[in-house]
């Protein structure tokens, strides 16, 4: 074989083997590409529909932004609340388009809906075939099936407004915050799974906005307080059997911020929370703390997020409320470690 015959041969084999190497599945990686990470939330702007869900990846130190819009060729969204992960699947809440869009955590690629939601707030799976919704206008819990993806009962509240929800053993703690244009809220109120009833409430702070449970299974909850009558809130330790108030952390004023959260560390001795700027507190503190970890001057903090493995902390700015937002990852200690733009209004963090 003459050389330029030869050339001719490498030529062909080089140019099938770049074909082979450029199908359409490697040009947008997929989340089960990448070991560990996190997904981030961005919540959107108001009737704009264009919420969206990125993966930032911790080794390569990469984001893969859209992930929903780019496995299915279509919009997610208007306002995603939040994500809840059961069964390898994602629940995608979707407040303004009341819907939960579901999809396969490995390719995002849609996997279903739940349907027939007034504004859904948040998912909370209760066993491996149902799921509590909490809404923000229309004073129920639904109770849905994860197998038939649609809702089973509906459990009536005496707020308008349900939020974050909390299973400690068979029951379910569901914080309700102020509704616009009504007297402000004070409650806990409590569901038995097994019989899916409201069964109790616990009178907390004015307008209970986020909760958790920690390494003894105590129950903390973190109240805004009400910016009209100047009552601060705070945060509450309840002991779940009882129901009865552990310890009692009042704030000094009603600056909480643009949105109130609560985090814990992998372990559940340490709280994150967000009013105004970071705050960390131990569960066995008796006082908060004076100064935040992380101020929050110059940022409108709206995500908070807390990295199993390393205790990093992610915080969701959302900037301007119209421009895209940004993420910033610190240490544990309040080191900036990253920035980078997000979507427009990053409002949570799922580690994987």
């Amino acid at each position: 074989m003459n050389k330029s015959n030869q050339s001719l041969l490498c030529f062909a084999l080089l140019s099938l083997l770049w074909l082979s190497s450029c199908g359409k599945d490697d040009t947008q990686p997929q989340p089960a590409d990448k070991a560990e990470g996190v997904y981030i939330t961005n919540e959107g702007l108001f009737n704009q529909g264009n919420a969206s869900v990125a993966f930032y990846d911790f080794e390569t130190e990469t984001l893969e932004t859209g992930l929903f819009q780019a496995a299915n060729g279509r919009p997610l969204g208007d306002i995603l609340q939040s994500m809840a992960v059961s069964g390898g699947l994602a629940y995608l809440v979707l407040n303004n388009s009341q819907r939960i869009e579901i999809a396969n955590m490995d390719t995002f690629e849609s996997a279903g809906a739940i349907e027939g939601l007034g504004s859904p707030r948040y998912l909370l799976p209760i066993n491996d075939q149902e799921a509590y919704v909490s809404g923000l206008y229309d004073g129920l819990v639904n109770v849905v099936s994860l197998s038939e993806r649609k809702v089973v009962k509906t459990i009536a509240l005496a707020e308008d407004w349900s939020e974050v929800m909390v299973k400690i053993g068979a029951e379910v703690f569901v914080a309700c915050p102020s509704s616009w244009g009504a007297p402000p809220s004070n409650k806990v109120y409590i569901i038995d799974t097994q019989t899916h009833s409201l069964i109790d409430s616990i009178a907390t702070g004015l307008n209970p906005n986020a909760m958790l449970a920690d390494k003894n299974g105590m129950l903390w909850v973190l109240c805004a307080g009400d910016f009209n009558s100047n009552t601060p809130g705070g945060l509450y330790q309840y002991n779940p059997a009882s129901h009865v108030a552990v310890k009692s952390l009042p704030f000094s004023d009603t600056n909480v911020g643009y949105a109130p959260r609560l985090a814990a560390n992998a372990a559940g001795d340490t709280l994150y929370y967000l009013a105004a700027g970071l705050f960390v507190l131990d569960i066995d503190d008796t006082e908060l703390p004076a100064q935040p970890l992380v101020s929050g001057d110059g940022r409108a903090f709206y995500g908070l997020g807390i990295e199993p493995a390393t205790g990093n902390i992610w915080l969701g700015d959302a900037v301007d409320f119209q421009s895209r937002g940004k993420v910033l990852r610190y240490s544990a200690q309040g080191a900036l470690l990253k920035e980078f733009e997000a979507g427009f209004l990053p409002n949570g963090f799922i580690f994987r």
